[in-house]
């Protein structure tokens, strides 16, 4: 298998991701693991709002808790805001991946 081809059969694998976008805005306690990565502290609640967008379906599926909506209104607004900028980024995404894969599908054309 080509490379082309080891390339074009990874992005089809995962074109449910480069479809959907999950956008999160959450608080809570955070921690350094040893790779100095950041997570959030083990065993905590979690407030905050997750939006899922599905640029295929136009659904968008967004969760809140409510205490993190009736305390932080300024950060739901914040959060609004990413998903509307969420869409375009997706859509700027898929109109770069189909002039790759149409780039990869000519090359490996001109090799075969």
């Amino acid at each position: 298998m080509s490379k082309a081809e080891e390339i074009i059969q990874k992005i089809s694998g995962r074109i449910t991701d480069l479809t959907t976008l999950k956008i999160q805005t959450l608080m809570g306690n955070m921690e350094a693991d040893q790779q100095g990565d950041i997570k959030f502290k083990a065993n905590q609640d979690i407030k905050g709002m997750i939006s899922t967008i599905d640029l295929i379906d136009g659904d968008i599926k967004t969760e809140l808790s409510e205490e993190f909506y009736q305390k932080y209104p300024e950060l739901v607004q914040f959060h609004q805001s990413r998903e509307a900028k969420g869409s375009e980024i997706i859509e700027k995404n898929i109109l770069t991946l189909r002039t790759i894969i149409t780039t990869l599908f000519e090359l490996k054309d001109k090799i075969s």
